[in-house]
C-alpha cells in the first residue's frame, strides 16, 4: 500500500516541525491530509495552517502575501504530478524518495533564493553555508556532521562569548528559574551535541523576551577611531584566519586576503566594515527564537528522514552513500546555488533568461532526468516527461524498494549516471519509434495479422492499443492485438494489463452484442485470480461496476466505484480517482434529486483529482452528469430492458398533457386529477424542481427566446400558445396551493423564480395561494431581493403588502434595500424605505449601510463600473451613474 504524497500531508509535516497549528485534533489532520473534509472547512484549514506557519516563521505581511503566492505555485506543480502518477508496486519510501528529489527540494531551493534575496533572512548569519541545513565540518576531510539546531548555537555563543555554564545561569537569572537540576545548561549541552531535538516550549521560554543577554563576541565600534582598525582588532581577537573569514562575510579568499593587509579602497574598507558589523551584530530573543525554530524544523524533517529512509544508518553519518538524506541536501546546495547564480548573472533581464541560463548550466542527469520539470519542455533529446520518467521508475519489477543514487557521490557515479541516462533515453525513444512504426501499418490495414506476429516484445504491441478501435479501419484488429498479447505476457503483469485492455474494449469500445456479458464475466473471474489483482484492483472494480450498469444493477455499480475510489487512496492511480467520482455522482444523482450534503464528497473528489472540466459548482456539475450518465454512460446488455430517467417520464407525460389541454381548450383539472401525485413531488433528477416550476422555467425561456425575434416574425398561434401556457400555470397555481412552497436544489421556490423574471401577476397568484415570502435560497436570497434585483416594482410592492420580512439578509448579508441601491432602482429603494424605513440601518457584512453603498458607486466612477461590468456578465440591465447621485438625495 503505497501513494504519491497529497501537498496537504507535506503543508502538516511542515507545520507539525515549526510548532504551529498545534490546535488540529489527530481527526482532524487525518481527514485534511487525504483530502477527506467538506471543501468550506478544507480552505478554512488552508488558510489557518499557512497562517500559522507564517507566524512560527515571524514574517511581516508582506512576506505572507509572498509565503502564499510560493505555496501556491508548489501546490499546482505537485497536483500536475500527482495527477498524472501511478504508484504501481513502488514501495512508500521509494515514492517519497523521488517525490522529495523531483519536485519538493528543488521548488524549495529555488524558492528560498529569492526569499533570501527580498527579505534577507540569512542576515548576521555566517554567509559561506547553509546554517540550517546539516553540513560536515569541512568539505576537504570532515570529521563529524553539524545538525541546524547545534549550528545556531554555535553561531549565538560564539557572540555571547562566554561559557555555557555562564549562559546557563545568566538565563535561569533573568528567568527566575530556581532549580538544582540545571535544566539550561543540560538542554543547552543537549541540543549542542544533536541528543535531542529542543521542544518549542523549550525554546520560547529559555529565549522569551524577559531575557537580557550580554553579547561579548558582537561587533559594535565607536568614532573613537578607525572603524576598519577596530574591525582588524575585533578579528584577530576572534582568531579568526582569513580562510575562515570568507565563510562568515561574503567576499572571496582573493579579495579578503588583499583588505586585511590593507591593500584596498576606502570604498572597499566601508563595505568590509559593514558586512563584520552585520555579521557580528546582537540578535533580539524574537530572532534567536526563530532561527532556532527554524533550526529545529529542518532538523527534525532531516532526523525523521534518516529513520524512514535508511533506519539502519546514524543520523550523523556523513557518508552519501550510507546516508541517503545527505543526497537532498546536496541536491538543495546545488539547485539554490545555480538558482542564486543564474539570479545574479541574468536577473535583470527577465524570468525568462534567468530560467534559461539555469537550464544551460545542469549537467544532462539533472536537465533531462531528475530537474526535468523545471526546465523547458522545448529541445530535449529525450522523450519522457517527468510523470513519464516516475511511473516507469515505480513500474520496474525487482527494484520496488531500491532506492538509486540522485546526486553522485563521486566523479565515477556522476559518469555513470549521465551514461545512464543517454541509454534509458535512446531506450525509449526507440521503444516509441518501433510503437509509431506498428500504429501506422495497423492504420494502413496492410497485413495487420502478420504485422503484429513479427513483434515479439510485449510492450511494443500494448503501445498500439493506445489508439482506440475506431481509428483502424479494420474492426478486427483490437482482438489480433489481445491474442498476440496474450501470446507474449510472461508475466502477472503482463496479464493484468492484456486483461484490462479486453474489458476496455468490450464495455467502452465496441458495440455490445449477445456474448459480451458473458465474456465480461470471465474477464472479472480472470483479472480477480490474476497475482497483479491487489495492484490493479481500482481498474477492475471500475470495470465490474460498468458490467453492473450494463446488468441495470445501479446500486451495485455505485458501491463498487466507492470502493473502487477507496482503492485510489491505497495507491496511486493519477486523474482516475477523479474519474470514478464522476461515474459515482452521474450514478447517485441519475434518478434522485441533488443532496449537496451527501453528495459533495464525490464533487470534491472531481474538484480535487482531476474529474472537472469546466464548470466548478456542485449545482451546475450535478446537472451535467444527469445528462451524461443516461446519455453515454449507460447502455445495458442487448438481452436487459432498458431503463430511463424516472423524470424523464413524469415531466413528458405531464407536459404531453398540458400542451394538449391548452390546444384544445380542454379544463385544467382534468390533467392535474391524472397527474395528482405530482402535486407535492419534487422531480426526481438533481434540480429537484416541482412540476410547477419546471413549467414556470420553460415559460420563461420562450418568452426571453420570443422576445428576442422581430415581431412581424412571431406566428400569431405560437403568442397565443404561449399566453394560454403562462394562464394555465397561473390555474395550476390556484388548484394546487400545496405546490407552491416546494423549492428546488438550490432552494429557490416559485415565488423567487416569477419575481426575478418581473412576473408580477404570476406574482399575485402564488401569493393568494399562501406562498411564503420569507424562505431563503442557499445563497439567503428571498423573493423580496429577487423583485429588486429584477426592477419589478409591482412585485415588490406585492410581496411587502402580503408581510414579509424585509430585514431578511443573503449571504453577503445585504437586504433588499442593498440590492435595490446596487441595482439603482430609485422607485424600488422609495417603496422600501417608506414601507421598511428600519433597514436604512441595517448594515452588511463589510459593515455598510445602504446610503454608503449608494455613496460609495456615485462618487467612484471606478466602483460605477465594476458594477456596472459584473451587472451585465449576470445579464441585468444598467443604471445611468447619474441615477446614484439622485438616490443619494433620497438617503
Amino acid at each position: 500500500m503505497a501513494t504519491f504524497p497529497t501537498f496537504e500531508s507535506v503543508l502538516l509535516q511542515i507545520a507539525k516541525s515549526l510548532g504551529a497549528n498545534s490546535q488540529m485534533n489527530s481527526k482532524s489532520k487525518t481527514k485534511f491530509k487525504y483530502v477527506d473534509m467538506e471543501m468550506d472547512n478544507l480552505s478554512i484549514t488552508w488558510e489557518r495552517i499557512l497562517a500559522d506557519i507564517a507566524d512560527a516563521l515571524g514574517l511581516d505581511e508582506g512576506a505572507k502575501i509572498d509565503l502564499i503566492s510560493n505555496v501556491a505555485d508548489d501546490y499546482l506543480l505537485h497536483k500536475r504530478v500527482e495527477l498524472e502518477v501511478y504508484s504501481s508496486k513502488a514501495s512508500q519510501r521509494k515514492i517519497v524518495w523521488h517525490y522529495l528529489a523531483r519536485i519538493i527540494i528543488p521548488a524549495l531551493a529555488r524558492h528560498t533564493v529569492f526569499w533570501q534575496t527580498e527579505s534577507k533572512m540569512d542576515e548576521g548569519m555566517p554567509s559561506g553555508r547553509f546554517w540550517y541545513l546539516p553540513a560536515v565540518d569541512s568539505p576537504i576531510e570532515p570529521t563529524q556532521l553539524l545538525l541546524p539546531v547545534p549550528q545556531v548555537l554555535n553561531w549565538l555563543i560564539d557572540l555571547i562569548q562566554d561559557t555555557n555554564t555562564s549562559i546557563a545561569n545568566n538565563l535561569e537569572n533573568d528567568l527566575d528559574i530556581y532549580d538544582e537540576y540545571g535544566t539550561v545548561l543540560r538542554n543547552l549541552y543537549n541540543w549542542q551535541k544533536a541528543k535531542s531535538i529542543p521542544e518549542i516550549s523549550s525554546i520560547e521560554k529559555t529565549f522569551s523576551d524577559k531575557v537580557n543577554i550580554q553579547f561579548g563576541g558582537c561587533f559594535e565600534p565607536n568614532e573613537k577611531s578607525s572603524q576598519f582598525e577596530q574591525a582588524l582588532t575585533f578579528i584577530e581577537k576572534k582568531g579568526l584566519s582569513v580562510d575562515a573569514l570568507q565563510h562568515e562575510i561574503d567576499i572571496n579568499f582573493k579579495s579578503l586576503k588583499r583588505i586585511l593587509s590593507g591593500e584596498c579602497s576606502a570604498i572597499e574598507k566601508k563595505e568590509f566594515v559593514q558586512k563584520i558589523r552585520v555579521r557580528y551584530q546582537a540578535p533580539s530573543p524574537k530572532l534567536i527564537r526563530i532561527r532556532l525554530r527554524i533550526a529545529r524544523a529542518i532538523q527534525d524533517g532531516y532526523e525523521q528522514l534518516v529513520k524512514y529512509l535508511t533506519p539502519e544508518v546514524d543520523k550523523l553519518c556523513f557518508d552519501l552513500n550510507e546516508n541517503k538524506t545527505l543526497q537532498l541536501v546536496e541536491l538543495y546546495d546545488y539547485v539554490y546555488n545555480l538558482t542564486f547564480e543564474a539570479h545574479i548573472q541574468k536577473g535583470n533581464l527577465g524570468h525568462h533568461e534567468e530560467n534559461k541560463f539555469f537550464e544551460e548550466q545542469l549537467p544532462s542527469f539533472l536537465r533531462y532526468d531528475l530537474l526535468r520539470i523545471f526546465t523547458s519542455a522545448n529541445n530535449h533529446s529525450i522523450p519522457w516527461s517527468t510523470t513519464d520518467r516516475i511511473n516507469d521508475i515505480f513500474s520496474r519489477s525487482g527494484e520496488e524498494d531500491i532506492l538509486d543514487n540522485i546526486f553522485p557521490t563521486s566523479e565515477y557515479e556522476f559518469k555513470k549516471i549521465n551514461k545512464l541516462i543517454k541509454e534509458e533515453g535512446d531506450y525509449s525513444n526507440n521503444y516509441l519509434m518501433r510503437r509509431d512504426v506498428l500504429i501506422d501499418k495497423l492504420k494502413q490495414n496492410k497485413a495487420p495479422f502478420k504485422q503484429l506476429q513479427d513483434i515479439d516484445d510485449f510492450e511494443v504491441v500494448y503501445g498500439a492499443r493506445i489508439v482506440q478501435v475506431n481509428q483502424y479501419s479494420n474492426p478486427n484488429i483490437v482482438d489480433m492485438i489481445v491474442e498476440r498479447l496474450k501470446f507474449l505476457e510472461a508475466t502477472p503483469t503482463e496479464s493484468m494489463k492484456r486483461i484490462l485492455f479486453e474489458l476496455e474494449a468490450h464495455l467502452l469500445l465496441k458495440k455490445f452484442d449477445s456474448k459480451t456479458e458473458e465474456k465480461v464475466s470471465a474477464l472479472l473471474d480472470e483479472a480477480k485470480n490474476c497475482d497483479d489483482f491487489e495492484f490493479s484492483k481500482a481498474n477492475i472494480l471500475r470495470y465490474e461496476a460498468l458490467h453492473y450498469i450494463a446488468q441495470n444493477k445501479l446500486k451495485e455499480a455505485e458501491k463498487n466505484l466507492n470502493l473502487a475510489i477507496d482503492e485510489c487512496k491505497k495507491y496511486s492511480f493519477g486523474k482516475f480517482r477523479g474519474l470514478l467520482a464522476r461515474d459515482a455522482f452521474a450514478l447517485a444523482i441519475a434518478n434522485q434529486k441533488l443532496i449537496p450534503n451527501n453528495h459533495e464528497k464525490y464533487f470534491r473528489d472531481m474538484y480535487y483529482w482531476g474529474g472537472l472540466k469546466g464548470e466548478s459548482n456542485i449545482y451546475d456539475v450535478s446537472r451535467g452528469l444527469h445528462e451524461y450518465f443516461w446519455e453515454k454512460l449507460y447502455q445495458c446488455y442487448p438481452n436487459y430492458q432498458p431503463l430511463f430517467a424516472s423524470c424523464s417520464s413524469d415531466m413528458e407525460k405531464f407536459s404531453r398533457d398540458f400542451v394538449e389541454c391548452i390546444k384544445n381548450g380542454r379544463s385544467i383539472e382534468l390533467v392535474l386529477k391524472k397527474h395528482k401525485a405530482l402535486k407535492k413531488k419534487q422531480l426526481k433528477y438533481p434540480q429537484a424542481d416541482s412540476i410547477i416550476f419546471l413549467m414556470m422555467k420553460m415559460s420563461y425561456e420562450m418568452r426571453t427566446k420570443l422576445n428576442s425575434y422581430k415581431q412581424i416574425d412571431i406566428d400569431n398561434e405560437i403568442s397565443n400558445v404561449f399566453s394560454a401556457m403562462v394562464t394555465g400555470i397561473r390555474k395550476i397555481i390556484e388548484l394546487w396551493p400545496e405546490i407552491v412552497n416546494i423549492t428546488d436544489f438550490k432552494l429557490q421556490t416559485p415565488l423567487m423564480l416569477a419575481a426575478n423574471n418581473r412576473d408580477h401577476q404570476t406574482v399575485e397568484a402564488l401569493l393568494k395561494a399562501n406562498a411564503d415570502p420569507n424562505l431563503q435560497d442557499f445563497t439567503g436570497r428571498t423573493a423580496l431581493h429577487a423583485a429588486a434585483a429584477s426592477r419589478c416594482l409591482k412585485s415588490a410592492y406585492l410581496i411587502l403588502e402580503h408581510g414579509c420580512d424585509a430585514t431578511l439578509i443573503n449571504e453577503e448579508g445585504a437586504t433588499a434595500l442593498h440590492t435595490a441601491t446596487r441595482m439603482g432602482d430609485l422607485p424600488i429603494i422609495e417603496l422600501l424605505i417608506e414601507k421598511r424605513p428600519e433597514l436604512l440601518k441595517i448594515e452588511d457584512s463589510k459593515g455598510i449601510i445602504p446610503e454608503q453603498l449608494a455613496r460609495e458607486i456615485a462618487n467612484n466612477p471606478l466602483a460605477y463600473d465594476v458594477l456596472k461590468n459584473f451587472l451585465l456578465s449576470e445579464g441585468r440591465s444598467i443604471a445611468r451613474h447619474e441615477t446614484y447621485k439622485k438616490i443619494l438625495e433620497v438617503f
